[in-house]
């Protein structure tokens, strides 16, 4: 890609992020004021959630061999982030938008419309990641895609978490957050955030495949026989403990801290780490081996949870300073992880003549949310083996269950996480030339 492309498709990456933040962040929230969800509702809302963020992870698969038998005018990828920007956006909205009617009726409609939202975005989300490795002219190239596209989608998240809960406020005109500010809030994020996701198919040139569709069996062949593309699954699965903070920040800093929004300067220190490292990474790059940094970002991010639990949570100041360099490791392992599963995808094609992108991309969207379906529910399992809920005295037992949860798992996760990585081997340095070479013998034949 060039400099307009590559930027064109960073704001689609950004304009996705926008949205599925916003999901994201808070869509729980919409629920309990939104739907004013009695507590068994909630439960049964929290089950909803969990059980589509499982079966979200699975539908990942599914998405990645659906694509890589796809073939169109335009490739294999781009006709379903043009075509899918619409309906996710429409039902983006609807997740804000519940009718008024009983509360089963509501959990219904919820239930149906969030399995919809959650699969067309991953038939949108797989293609758009895979989009880097087929669009690609070389090993620098894709990395700096990569990196741009990460970094714009962290600003993304960014501005959700510092600005969504403000901006809501504004919106429902009530001087607190209401279920019309929420409903606003995801108007502006679909609409602004689904037009630029379409830029990824207006901005980037796929090249296209020659080869006929690939048969189902022998999709699912590869995926099975890929040996190198199950160590990245369980590098990346072992590695979930991550997403802890993601899914348990603010509820970390009420216990912890007393305020749930102490998690903004937290958030931001690990957002503004993530971010520096993400452009810093093409940069690394440059003096080691993807395979060889991912490492060491593990390894350092592992230390750095370590550390977190060893100074405890007294020193803010301390706390916010880890969180940054936190945020770094985290960064940098973005970059590399993405790349590696490319490079994985250029392997297979060398092995096999064949490429399979949306079933390589499908694997790394598949860790991805079968991490945070991980950890929403180990989360939860110790919140409430402490004892924790809302109105109770918070103990110091209580806030060392949290603390050791949100440190020493992370931290234990991205060392088990290295293991798997020990039998990696994608040759880095000469895949170049194998994947020029394969590609020449194709087309003489």
């Amino acid at each position: 890609m060039n400099g307009r492309q590559r930027l064109g498709f960073a704001m689609a990456g950004f304009g996705q992020n926008l949205l599925h933040n916003t999901v994201n962040l808070y869509l729980l929230v919409y629920l309990v004021q939104g739907l004013g969800l009695s507590a068994a509702g909630i439960g049964v809302a929290t089950a909803i959630v969990t059980a589509i963020k499982v079966w979200d992870a699975v539908a990942n698969l599914g998405a990645g061999v659906l694509v890589d038998r796809t073939r169109t005018r335009w490739g294999r990828l781009r006709p379903y982030v043009l075509g899918l920007a619409l309906p996710i956006g429409v039902l983006g909205i609807a997740l804000f938008s519940a009718p008024d009617a009983s509360e089963g009726v509501r959990l219904v409609y919820f239930g149906v419309v969030f399995a919809l939202y959650v699969t067309l975005y991953t038939l949108a989300d797989v293609p758009y990641w895979a989009l880097t490795a087929a669009t690609a002219t070389d090993d620098r190239d894709r990395t700096l895609t990569i990196a741009w596209a990460r970094t714009a989608g962290t600003v993304a998240l960014a501005i959700v978490t510092i600005v969504g809960t403000p901006l809501a406020t504004a919106l429902g005109g009530e001087g607190h957050t209401n279920a019309a500010g929420w409903q606003r809030l995801a108007i502006i994020a679909a609409v602004t955030g689904m037009g630029l996701f379409t830029l990824a198919f207006v901005s980037t040139k796929e090249r296209l495949d020659p080869t006929p569709p690939t048969p189902l069996r022998e999709s699912l062949r590869f995926f099975v026989a890929d040996k190198m593309l199950f160590v990245m699954l369980a590098s990346g699965t072992a590695a979930f403990g991550r997403n802890i903070l993601a899914v348990g920040g603010a509820l970390m800093a009420l216990v912890i801290f007393g305020d749930e929004k102490l998690f903004t300067p937290l958030g931001a220190a690990l957002i503004g780490g993530m971010v520096v490292a993400i452009m810093l990474t093409p940069v690394l790059l440059r003096f080691t081996t993807r395979k060889r940094l991912t490492i060491i970002s593990t390894l350092a991010s592992g230390l750095l949870f370590i550390a977190l639990w060893a100074v405890g949570y007294g020193n803010l100041g301390l706390v916010v300073a880890l969180f940054l360099a936190n945020g770094f490791a985290i960064g940098v392992f973005m970059v590399t992880q993405t790349a590696m599963v490319g490079d994985v995808a250029d392997y297979g094609e060398v092995l096999t003549g064949v490429r399979h992108d949306g079933v390589c991309f499908a694997g790394l969207t598949f860790i991805s949310k079968l991490g945070t379906a991980l950890a929403i529910v180990l989360f939860g399992s110790v919140v409430a083996a402490v004892g924790y809920h809302q109105g109770v005295d918070v103990t110091p037992a209580m806030r060392d269950g949290i603390w050791a949860v949100c440190t020493l798992v992370p931290a234990a996760s991205c060392l088990v996480s290295l293991l798997p990585l020990a039998v990696y081997r994608v040759p880095e340095a000469d895949l170049p030339r194998m994947l020029a070479e394969r590609r020449a013998g194709s087309a003489a034949s």
